[in-house]
């Protein structure tokens, strides 16, 4: 899987525009945090560095369901379900968007 070219479909089908600042930066944080194949784990800890002490696990979890429902990344509910604090993981896959 191209991290770019699935970045380029996003904006060609002009994604972006859709997502607020907190589901922009998740979603590139999650792009470029994905292995090959799309698949991604990441801890809530590096997700709190990378965004700042006030981005709350709460926000995590709406931005997640947002991108979700844009069709941009797929969570399990159980992976959303777990998150609890700093210490948990999320388990997402990452998709290149199909042009409507």
């Amino acid at each position: 899987m191209d991290k770019l070219r699935i970045l380029q479909s996003v904006k060609r089908c002009k994604m972006i525009d859709n997502l607020n600042t907190d589901e922009l930066r998740l979603y590139l944080i999650l792009l470029a945090n994905s292995r090959g194949n799309g698949d991604g784990k990441i801890l809530l800890r590096g997700i709190n560095r990378i965004f700042g002490e006030g981005f709350s696990v709460n926000r995590v979890k709406t931005a997640c369901s947002k991108l979700a429902e844009y069709g941009l990344i797929e969570v399990p509910a159980s992976s959303l379900e777990r998150i609890r604090d700093y210490d948990s993981k999320l388990v997402y896959k990452i998709f290149p968007v199909n042009p409507s």
